[in-house]
């Protein structure tokens, strides 16, 4: 078991990190990944799902400038470490018409000359007409998260159309009935599944597609990050304040490496947040050189978190036990209250 995560590239990353601590970072765990996803905004995709165009115009970058920067380092990167490095193009926004992706396909070509490997898209419908595999036949392509392909005849749906590697529904790690019919499938098909595992969201969120339709809309004129919005505000930053055991229902991987090897039974690539986030690209980080160097805890945030909150240990091994297979249920379970009131009190009997 080796290449078995998918690390972001944070875009606004300075040269001063990038030098003393990523470069060092790829040099030492460089057989552990994957693959490196990173950002790139050309017609018809000028924004995606994590505003990025407008991170760039934030930061007085522009995205021209953005997308040489990023786009360099990367080539570099693949040069010198061997590590696969995928563009990001997820507007799920963008109309699926021919004349966009005939667009798409003549603005790919440079990169795919200069040595791009593998880039994300949003549309199934794109896939069908062979296209793309037939201009950039080396290149490895990606479905969106965000079209929540979820179960296994929608795996085998998306791996019968031409993907390479299929972004599996984060709502998987919560599932362990779906992850088995799931791997049953890829033992039919045998192309590679991707979760995400590190988002720090509500599991089952129902402002997500909101969410990502926001910032995939975004524009100079409405550029603020969704969250410090009237309309954003409303959802994780109020549930936070509002349910105490909120961090216990978000869609993230287990503390322990004994529960991650376990996922990994199921799913072959694990993918990392952090694209737009400097600190969850180095939380990233954080869980690929643990893991690696061997470390029993691997997720430390959430094991820091659990330490924090003072829960009786016995009671949260039972609750990570059943969590595994909980769907996300929250409406009829009380697992995640309970062992938050184990603070208060260890009398409680689950």
């Amino acid at each position: 078991m080796s290449k078995i995560f998918s690390l972001p590239f944070y875009t606004q990353m300075d040269a001063d990190f990038f030098y003393k601590e990523f470069v060092p970072f790829l040099q030492k765990y460089h057989n552990y990944l994957y693959d490196i996803y990173f950002t790139y905004n050309m017609p018809p995709f000028m924004n995606d799902a994590m505003g990025t165009a407008n991170i760039a115009e934030h930061a007085k970058e522009g995205v021209g400038a953005q997308n040489k920067r990023v786009f360099d380092a990367m080539m570099q990167i693949q040069k010198k470490f061997g590590i696969k490095v995928s563009a990001t193009f997820n507007n799920t926004l963008v109309d699926p018409t021919s004349e966009n992706l005939d667009l798409f396909i003549k603005n790919l070509k440079p990169l795919y000359a200069k040595g791009l490997s593998s880039v994300t898209i949003p549309h199934y419908s794109w896939m069908l007409h062979g296209k793309i595999k037939k201009e950039f036949p080396e290149l490895t392509i990606k479905n969106t998260i965000l079209k929540k392909v979820s179960k296994p005849q929608e795996y085998v749906d998306y791996a019968k159309v031409g993907f390479d590697i299929i972004n599996i529904d984060r709502y998987n790690l919560r599932d362990r009935d779906n992850l088995i019919r799931l791997k049953k499938a890829y033992d039919r098909y045998k192309i590679p599944m991707v979760i995400l595992i590190n988002e720090w969201c509500k599991g089952l969120c129902p402002a997500m597609d909101e969410h990502y339709h926001y910032n995939c809309s975004a524009t100079k004129e409405c550029s603020d990050a969704y969250f410090t919005t009237s309309i954003g505000c409303a959802t994780c930053p109020s549930w936070q304040n509002q349910i105490p055991w909120y961090n216990l229902q978000n869609a993230n991987i287990p503390i322990k490496r004994e529960d991650i090897n376990e996922l990994l039974e199921y799913i072959q690539i694990l993918k990392l947040h952090g694209r737009n986030d400097f600190m969850l690209m180095r939380q990233s980080m954080d869980i690929v050189k643990r893991y690696a160097d061997g470390n029993e805890i691997v997720f430390e945030e959430f094991d820091k978190y659990i330490k924090l909150q003072k829960y009786d240990l016995k009671k949260f091994e039972k609750w990570n036990k059943f969590i595994k297979n909980c769907k996300f249920e929250c409406w009829d379970c009380q697992m995640c209250e309970e062992l938050h009131n184990t603070q208060v009190s260890t009398g409680l009997n689950f």
